[in-house]
């Protein structure tokens, strides 16, 4: 990923590890420098660790570059979630940067559960996140955009919106997924099998070592709910090894964040004998 000029914008660092301690998992390593920033964290009955991430600032401005990294240790189970919506805001000279590096230990949980990313006009964001998974690891991670403040009408109209999402594990590759959207050069975007007349887009992985005998069950609750009649559309597929991704479009965010809650919440208590999460966020 390409770094930004250091003379312009705010360079956010954040840097958090985990550890196991007295049956649950305790944040051992905070710092951060604006405008990145986190609150104290909320440790949950099942013993996660739930840290939220702040944006004293308002949101992401020309020129930013944010880098976070992230270590779990063996057996922790940590939540980084947002505060709230994520605004990038109009830049019409160059742009905005955010990576984020994760190692995730032996038989840990992460889950990456941000709210949506809003792309105010001329907006312009590249983000990369990199995870790395040691055995029996498992990592949920979304990823939910809003092209636009769509009650004032607009609508595509961001300069760029790139992001690359790679995990691997000792074994190699495990999921590759990248995209870049130039509303300005790319008309096609409204039309069909893009985004139609669907306004937002999401998607949501599921990635470790770890059996799926429950595909065929999923599938069935999560139809449903992907699709509803004039409110959204989606699906899912397997990855070749080692996970599940799940694409939604919706008229809204919201729609998109409680369909994606809702099918973790279902494999968590279902399938893998986790607690939910409650983030309390309203």
């Amino acid at each position: 990923m390409s770094r930004i000029d250091s003379n312009a914008g705010r360079h956010g660092e954040l840097r958090l590890a985990f550890a196991q301690q007295n049956d649950r998992t305790v944040m051992v390593e905070s710092f951060f420098r604006v405008p990145l920033q986190v609150m104290k964290p909320r440790y949950d009955e099942s013993g996660c660790a739930c840290v939220y991430l702040l944006s004293p600032t308002g949101g992401v401005v020309q020129g930013d570059d944010y880098q976070i990294d992230v270590t779990l240790a063996p057996n922790t189970h940590a939540t980084l979630t947002t505060q709230a919506s994520t605004k990038v805001y109009a830049m019409p000279g160059q742009g905005a940067t955010q990576s984020m590096r994760v190692r995730v230990g032996q038989d840990a949980i992460f889950e990456y559960l941000p709210d949506s990313t809003i792309l105010f006009r001329d907006a312009n964001f590249i983000q990369g996140i990199s995870l790395f998974l040691e055995r029996g690891a498992k990592v949920a991670l979304q990823e939910i955009v809003m092209p636009g403040r769509l009650a004032r009408g607009e609508t595509l109209v961001f300069s760029q919106y790139q992001s690359r999402i790679e995990m691997a594990d000792s074994d190699g590759l495990l999921l590759y997924d990248t995209c870049r959207i130039q509303p300005k050069c790319q008309r096609y975007l409204t039309g069909p099998g893009v985004l139609e007349e669907y306004a937002c887009w999401g998607s949501w992985y599921l990635v470790g070592n770890f059996e799926m005998d429950w595909w065929e069950m999923l599938c069935e609750v999560a139809e449903p709910t992907l699709n509803q009649p004039s409110k959204s559309i989606g699906g899912l597929a397997q990855l070749q090894r080692g996970g599940i991704v799940i694409r939604m479009l919706a008229h809204n965010a919201e729609a998109i964040q409680a369909t994606f809650q809702a099918i973790w919440d279902w494999l968590k208590t279902e399938h893998f004998g986790i607690q939910t999460v409650d983030l309390r966020k309203y």
